[in-house]
């Protein structure tokens, strides 16, 4: 009966999911809607960047576990949330053949993409396990295929995962027809593709994880019956990530890195300029681990992250370069009944430059510092977190009784 109700409910759950507005769809949108000038509406963004993330402590469960679902969400600035819904389904195709279920949904004030998978999966002897993948969207001309190859898994030492994307594949690419009778055109002169690989080392020695995928360059000529309308847009996107752990006793250090960018370009038939926007934000983490015994823990941690962001005629001739230099201390500790506290406390200097006349706002170079407290508990099979932060300085704009940021984590597996 309780396997029964389980199941019951994550199809609950996944109906619930599947219903929700789709803002945009990835890939494309994952790197056409990415821009960090945007990011400076928060002036403590790498604080909420870091701290709305759902706790390390739970990714080994999400990894192993076929079915799960996991929320990470909080308050960015007075009138912006952030969401990030992650949702993966696994079930038998066959007797070794799996179907699998993707979901993810982003909305973030750096980009906003949401896509769905659906994936058959053939393991194929001594060779690994192949796939094909179908993201459907509700433009025909927006669906995406890819062939996928996978080795190993979430518990074996060694796991390797490709990924080749064909985006928009009813775009001018197997269809003539990418667009409803009546429509206006929107027909690719170059198509993008998008080749992604995850590797990641569980085995002894140091630990270490590489993701990283390519838009390639595209070219979408808009064929509009409004002259003033007409124009060519390309892009081009690249995004990765990586992480290499050594543990020598109860003491870890482990080093991060994360790296997303984009180029747009956009020559309209009536108006002059190219209309280009290129953004770029990279990231470093630096952390040295204490552990005292199973369930206390002390670390400190170094953060250096840049952000970039250039606008070229005629939205702006201008240049936006952020560069936060970040110190992080926090501890954490699991106590009985499922319990866990997490409490530390963040420094930032965020350095400001702009060549002028840029077309976002930004509260310039200055000092940011803020503590924190989280509370976890265990409910059954759902893990949650709540986060609430604390600023200790003083902020540029009016602020009732103390200025506050809070978020919530959740997880369950099924």
């Amino acid at each position: 009966m309780r396997s029964r109700q389980g199941r019951h409910g994550a199809w609950l759950l996944l109906a619930c999911l599947l219903l929700l507005p789709v803002p945009a769809r990835a890939s494309y949108e994952e790197f056409s809607t990415f821009s960090v000038g945007k990011t400076e509406d928060d002036d403590e963004f790498l604080f909420d960047q870091e701290l709305v993330r759902s706790p390390a402590d739970w990714h080994g469960e999400f990894d192993r576990a076929l079915n799960a679902f996991r929320s990470s969400q909080g308050c960015f600035t007075a009138g912006q949330w952030h969401v990030d819904n992650e949702l993966k389904v696994q079930v038998p195709l066959g007797d070794t053949a799996r179907f699998v279920l993707d979901y993810r949904d982003i909305q973030d004030m750096e980009a906003t993409y949401t896509w769905t998978r659906l994936e058959a999966r053939f393991p194929i002897a001594n060779t690994g396990i192949w796939g094909f993948r179908f993201s459907p969207s509700f433009e025909k001309s927006k669906h995406d295929m890819a062939a996928l190859w996978r080795h190993g898994n979430a518990i074996t030492p060694l796991e390797v995962q490709a990924v080749f994307t064909l985006e928009d594949i009813f775009n001018n690419f197997w269809s003539q027809r990418q667009v409803k009778v009546g429509g206006e055109a929107e027909p690719y002169t170059r198509h993008p593709f998008e080749p992604a690989l995850d590797v990641t080392w569980r085995g002894r020695g140091p630990q270490f994880s590489v993701r990283a995928k390519w838009l390639t360059p595209s070219s979408k000529d808009f064929d509009t019956k409004d002259p003033a309308l007409r124009r060519t847009e390309k892009l081009w996107g690249a995004k990765g990530d990586g992480m290499v752990a050594q543990t020598l006793g109860r003491t870890t250090v482990r080093g991060e890195f994360e790296e997303v960018q984009a180029s747009k370009y956009a020559y309209w038939l009536q108006q002059p300029g190219d209309h280009h926007n290129f953004n770029s934000r990279w990231r470093i983490k630096g952390t040295l681990q204490q552990d005292f015994g199973l369930h206390a823990h002390v670390a400190l941690h170094y953060f250096y992250m840049e952000r970039t962001e250039v606008w070229r005629p005629p939205i702006a001739n201008a240049t936006i370069n952020v560069i936060d230099r970040c110190v992080m201390a926090d501890s954490w500790f699991h106590g009985p009944a499922g319990l866990g506290i997490w409490i530390g406390g963040l420094r930032d200097r965020v350095t400001v430059w702009d060549s002028g006349g840029i077309p976002v706002e930004t509260t310039n170079t200055r000092y940011e510092d803020r503590a924190f407290f989280s509370l976890q508990k265990l409910f059954g099979r759902v893990r949650l977190q709540g986060n609430e932060g604390i600023e200790l300085d003083k902020e540029p704009y009016p602020v009732t009784f103390h200025h506050d940021k809070g978020f919530i984590q959740l997880q369950t597996t099924f």
